[in-house]
């Protein structure tokens, strides 16, 4: 009975092995004709990796992006400007 659970457990072992690799070379495969078919249609491959430092980190909220919206605004003449001073600032 132990030699047929030590065979049990190396036999999942093995099994299990077998998928994670088989799952690893597919995902290596699946990239690399992505970025075959990027090139191949002369277009760069839109690839982004970004690592988030802490991923239980609450997300900032960005702020929206204007779409396109044209803004109006009123432009204004700058007579005098003040001299910049030479020295550096007193702490």
């Amino acid at each position: 009975m132990r030699l047929f659970r030590l065979l049990f457990r190396l036999l999942l072992l093995v099994v299990g092995a077998v998928i994670g690799l088989g799952l690893f070379l597919f995902a290596v495969l699946a990239f690399v004709l992505f970025l075959l078919i990027s090139v191949l249609r002369g277009r760069k491959p839109n690839v982004q990796f970004r690592m988030n430092q802490n991923p239980w980190a609450p997300q900032r909220p960005q702020a929206p992006a204007a779409a396109g919206d044209v803004v109006d605004i009123e432009a204004r003449e700058i007579k005098d400007t003040a001299p910049l001073p030479l020295q550096p600032p007193r702490h």
